[in-house]
């Protein structure tokens, strides 16, 4: 082992590379994210600066939604350039709800950005509130309510801001340029990394920016009382309505035209969550297919069969003789080195076939629920098929797979729902959850209906899975052909998910795996326990 790499408090090149990268890759997702799902907060018109205020998102947001404090290696420079910031971002580090919004950004990266969309905002009003309070005359109130030595901080707090304001217009440097590392004062006042360590120096300095952000600690508690309330509900609508910019009050939600089903959802989430019997079933379903080793071998300029050419390159393995014979010699040694580091060393070029690595498992393919909404399902069956359908699609979402929803009773009642990339029926989806269930059953219309999504290009190959008790007769003997084509063309298989039944009922002829949920007494509503039975078919 290499003493560089066993050494106490160091770190290997390679640790090095790999922390380099990951903090680079960071740095890109946020770039990505102020200019998308941030930039109208932060390209909102204000006193401050936009440069400035995109580096204090930035900063934010490494400390919020990536988890990564923002190291302030050089103080003096950081304060140059980040002025009155420095103060608040430290009391904001501090704070008692702090490390709560990074728990929920955490949980999700939904919740974060939406924790952004708040706090962004409330940390550019605080200091353009105090920025020019004087003169537009908006602290008279709170003056007179001051002492002496309250107000003096309450001015000088006012001239930093005002001075960090006049300085970041003054220039349009970046954080890493060499003319903020020297001093840059604006006329008539004292050097800014001066006037701040004065201004912090004081001793009512801490009270008094906990007092002017005690407003911001409590609307950051609010936020982080309703998200710990109704994370989940925020995840899954995220997951729904991809792109949609939800606001950060959850309250909001309460106006949209969908907020009923917005609270059935709720229920049905805590619902399944209470019955982990049913995670089996929607983990177990989708399939997983191989690719073979033979299909990836394939003719690789890696691969070291024969010699295609000769080449210049940095690599020792593949050198020609004359050039090894170079080490030989002490003055042609270091012309050796020299061609490595430039990649100028005569080398073989080999080219044959090459085995790419072992099998690989395919991601799992798209999916079509059939659920039973006929009479026969009213009450807890109903409830458990809202609840499956819910947590399939929250599933099949989160890993960008394409769903179906074909809702089916009698022949004349029949509704398809649409949750994929092309195309999300995602208010349809809400709806469903309102639905009633009733009337006659048909599995033939149904059936007939998966075998035509089978068909069509984002669905080929799809799984179909039956929610239903099983109380009815796949009786059109053309469908049955049909689907036995479908099965031997697309390799689908069919999953039955038979509530309060004994069997598969009809559906036992085209099951390949049937799994029985059994209600215990007593557990209508959101009570009780689910038990789940697996039941083997005998199909191959």
């Amino acid at each position: 082992m290499n003493s560089l790499d066993s050494a106490p408090g160091s770190y290997s090149f390679f640790s090095r590379n790999r922390l380099w990268h990951d903090s680079l890759s960071v740095q890109r997702q946020a770039a990505f994210l102020l200019e998308g799902e941030l930039r109208s907060t932060i390209a909102y018109p204000r006193t401050i600066p936009r440069h400035l205020r995109e580096k204090i998102a930035e900063v934010i947001a490494l400390e919020i939604l990536f988890g990564q404090p923002y190291e302030i290696k050089d103080t003096e420079r950081f304060i140059r350039f980040f002025g009155a910031f420095y103060p608040i971002l430290l009391t904001l580090r501090n704070s008692r709800p702090w490390p709560g919004l990074q728990k929920i950004a955490k949980r999700s990266r939904g919740a974060g950005i939406a924790c952004l969309k708040l706090l962004l905002p409330l940390v550019y009003d605080l200091m353009e509130r105090f920025s020019a309070a004087r003169e537009r005359g908006l602290e008279t109130g709170l003056l007179k309510r001051l002492d002496a030595e309250t107000e003096a901080i309450l001015r000088e707090f006012e001239k930093i801001l005002k001075q960090t304001f006049l300085l970041r217009e003054s220039s349009s440097d970046d954080f890493s340029a060499q003319g903020f590392q020297g001093s840059n004062p604006i006329s008539g006042q004292p050097d800014l990394y001066e006037a701040i360590f004065s201004f912090m120096e004081k001793d009512g300095c801490q009270c008094f920016l906990d007092g002017i952000m005690e407003g911001l600690y409590c609307r950051m508690q609010e936020f982080i009382s309703e998200m710990e309330e109704n994370l989940d509900l925020f995840d899954t609508l995220a997951l729904l309505f991809p792109g949609r910019s939800w606001s950060y009050s959850v309250k909001e939600l309460k106006k949209e035209p969908f907020y009923v089903q917005l609270k059935m959802l709720k229920n049905y989430s805590a619902f399944f969550e209470k019955n982990p019997d049913l995670r089996k079933i929607v983990n177990f379903i989708g399939r997983r297919e191989f690719d073979p080793p033979a299909a990836r071998i394939r003719y690789s300029p890696f691969g070291k069969n024969r010699i295609q050419n000769v080449r210049f390159s940095d690599s020792i393995n593949n050198l020609l003789p004359m050039e090894a014979a170079k080490l030989l010699n002490p003055a042609l040694k270091r012309k050796f080195y020299a061609d490595m580091l430039e990649g100028k060393l005569l080398s073989y070029q080999l080219l044959g076939k090459h085995y790419t690595g072992p099998p690989r498992i395919k991601p799992r393919g798209p999916m079509i629920a059939l659920v039973d909404t006929s009479g026969s399902m009213h009450g807890t069956p109903q409830t458990l098929a809202k609840a499956a359908v819910l947590a399939m699609a929250k599933l099949m979402l989160s890993q960008q797979r394409d769903m179906k929803v074909i809702l089916f009773a009698s022949t004349s009642q029949h509704l398809e729902i649409e949750l994929s990339s092309k195309k999300r029926m995602s208010e349809k989806f809400l709806n469903f959850l309102l639905y009633t269930f009733g009337g006659g059953t048909d599995f033939n219309t149904a059936l007939a209906s998966g075998l035509k999504s089978l068909k069509e290009k984002d669905f080929q190959g799809a799984d179909l899975l039956f929610i239903t008790d099983g109380k009815s007769e796949i009786s059109d003997e053309l469908v049955l052909a049909r689907w036995e084509e479908a099965k031997k063309k697309y390799n689908a298989q069919v999953y039955s998910l038979i509530i309060g039944g004994s069997g598969a009922g009809g559906l036992s002829q085209i099951s390949d795996y049937t799994y029985i949920v059994e209600m215990e007494q007593g557990s209508e509503g959101t009570g009780g326990r689910v038990k789940l039975v697996n039941c083997e078919t005998g199909k191959q």
